[in-house]
């Protein structure tokens, strides 16, 4: 059974929806990556650069390269979200641990609290859209497998 149109409409969204939504998050977050990250150090620098005990310009070049590379891949997942779930995954997941301890080092070095203004809510916000709109949820019978109950069957 494919979901289509309105079926699976649990949290008021459909599933075409939340695909569209899904692809259209890939997307900015891809371009954000790509084509605004790499500026953003200079743009804002006390929401994107970390400065105790001084700059660390290689570093910034390392983080730049990496969310990058990841923009890059996101955009092949953005049209074909349910076969690159892994990347999808990783994002999640390295955004949360990523927003995490940038929150610790935030508290820890309180001249660098305007981060918890700057990137660290984008890591966590992106992190819980991803999560809402993950493919899990596009999948027959997701909705109720996750509730404990046996899965939907087709009328």
């Amino acid at each position: 059974m494919v979901f289509q149109g309105d079926q699976g409409k649990e949290d008021g969204v459909t599933t075409d929806t939340r695909r569209l939504l899904l692809r259209i998050v890939l997307l900015a977050t891809a371009a954000f990556l790509v084509f605004v990250l790499p500026f953003m150090f200079d743009l804002w620098p006390g929401g994107f650069r970390w400065s105790h005990p001084a700059g660390h310009p290689a570093y910034e070049r390392m983080i730049i390269a990496i969310y990058f590379a990841l923009g890059l891949c996101l955009v092949p997942t953005a049209f074909d979200p349910e076969r690159h779930v892994m990347l999808i995954d990783f994002t999640i997941l390295s955004s949360l641990l990523h927003g995490a301890v940038m929150t610790y080092d935030s508290f820890v070095q309180e001249h660098e609290m305007i981060h918890l203004v700057g990137d660290v809510p984008i890591l966590f916000v992106l992190s819980g859209v991803l999560l809402w709109l993950h493919p899990r949820w596009l999948r027959p019978g997701s909705r109720d497998r996750a509730s404990g109950g046996e899965p939907a069957s087709a009328a």
